[in-house]
């Protein structure tokens, strides 16, 4: 099942969103502005609360169906953590400790709806609401979270042969402060790892945002080197970090295979637009603060080689496609076929047999295959005049073969002694 999620939030930071959420399916929200609403956030589509310690507050939604039938709409609270691509996901439901540094409270566990699930009648609509509560201890900096509305049995047929399924789904953000005091951002760099990420291999370099506010405008810079050559690199900007979260900033090999060895990994991080703009970073932007951080990675023989096993890319990179084999086959078979043809062909090969003074005695062919070798007998009463033979070898990789004689000494003798 396809799964969009439309994230209708807003931040203070950002800029403002529309009050109505909405996309292409029968459901649209729309959150009725907060008694305790910021007033630096009024008339904004998500919830910007200033409230007292303890203190509980209502949130309302009115939900809309354009459709002929009634809906299901499920309600979920959800607590703000980052992605690993660096956008905050404002409905993170259970999400792990791994993704959150010193996380005072989760807001999915301080909002509560008055009901799980809402039925918005047929070209009608809905209200619905949900309780805040905020902390009694206060709160230092903001704690973000979000509202989910997913609307139940999403299914469109476009004809009776294709079936395509959807759900899509809304979350309105929900922050919660009890004092307008802005908290300073602070970036560390955390461990360095490499590792796998959905079957490709990847550095993953742990960012964490130590403090309860939002880390806006962030860009990295990653580089990453080590033996034979290996280098590798990823810039990335416009990023953002929901207040006490971390996320693993990947720097992909993109097909390179990590080699066991040390690894050197440069990460220069930059963060803040706004006001006291000091750091000039490498895409030509000024930031107001920059964190850097440089340590050593190593890889062992043993998981180079699985991280090698398992890259997607490199296994694409390494294995040959049906066609490429058949090619392959076609080759060597045309090749194995022509050294055959060459090696067992017959061929003629001519020999002659002359006098020093160029006076032809004899000559003949023989039909021979390339690397056969033959004897012929040198015509009577006649040897070779270098080496006296009467018997010569004929090389079938010579087409043309030569021979000077000389009359057989021993011959004459004989006769001269009858």
């Amino acid at each position: 099942m396809r799964r969009l999620l439309g994230i209708v939030v807003g931040l203070l930071m950002l800029g403002t969103v529309t009050a109505t959420a909405h996309a292409d399916n029968a459901l649209t929200v729309k959150l009725t502005t907060p008694t305790a609403q910021r007033q630096e956030s009024a008339n904004k589509g998500y919830a910007d609360l200033l409230t007292e310690k303890g203190a509980t507050n209502k949130l309302t939604f009115t939900l809309q169906n354009s459709s002929d039938a009634p809906i299901n709409v499920d309600v979920t609270p959800g607590t703000a953590g980052t992605s690993d691509n660096g956008a905050v996901v404002y409905g993170t439901q259970n999400w792990g400790e791994n993704h959150f540094v010193n996380l005072p409270a989760r807001m999915e566990q301080l909002i509560t709806p008055e009901a799980k699930t809402v039925t918005v009648p047929a070209m009608g609509s809905a209200t619905t609401s949900v309780s805040v509560k905020t902390p009694d201890s206060g709160i230092s900096g903001v704690l973000a979270g979000g509202v989910s509305f997913v609307q139940q049995q999403q299914t469109n047929a476009t004809d009776s042969k294709t079936m395509f399924q959807s759900e899509v789904g809304y979350t309105v953000a929900v922050l919660n402060r009890t004092t307008n005091a802005i908290l300073v951002p602070n970036l560390s760099i955390g461990d360095v790892n490499a590792t796998l990420v959905n079957n490709q291999a990847t550095v993953g370099i742990q960012m964490l945002n130590n403090t309860q506010t939002f880390l806006n405008g962030l860009y990295v810079m990653a580089t990453v080197t080590g033996p034979q050559g290996v280098y590798i690199q990823r810039n990335a900007s416009n990023m953002q970090m929901a207040p006490n979260s971390q996320m693993q900033f990947n720097v992909w090999t993109n097909g390179q295979q990590l080699v066991a060895g040390d690894y050197d990994v440069q990460i220069d991080a930059y963060y803040g637009l706004k006001d006291n703009l000091r750091f000039d970073a490498p895409n030509g932007k000024r930031y107001t603060y920059h964190t850097r951080g440089q340590t050593k990675l190593h890889v062992s023989a043993k998981h180079a080689k699985t991280l090698t096993a398992d890259d997607a890319l490199l296994q694409h990179r390494f294995v040959m496609p049906w066609w490429g084999w058949l090619l392959l086959a076609v080759i060597l078979g045309g090749l194995t076929g022509g050294i055959l043809y060459a090696v067992l062909r017959r061929r003629t090969v001519n020999y002659l047999f002359v006098l020093t003074d160029g006076q032809i005695i004899d000559r003949g062919s023989v039909r021979m295959r390339r690397f056969e070798k033959r004897n012929v007998v040198v015509p009577s009463g006649f040897v070779t005049q270098t080496t006296a033979k009467t018997v010569v070898a004929l090389a079938a990789n010579r087409v043309e073969n030569t021979f000077v004689l000389t009359e057989n000494s021993n011959l004459s003798a004989n006769v001269n002694k009858l």
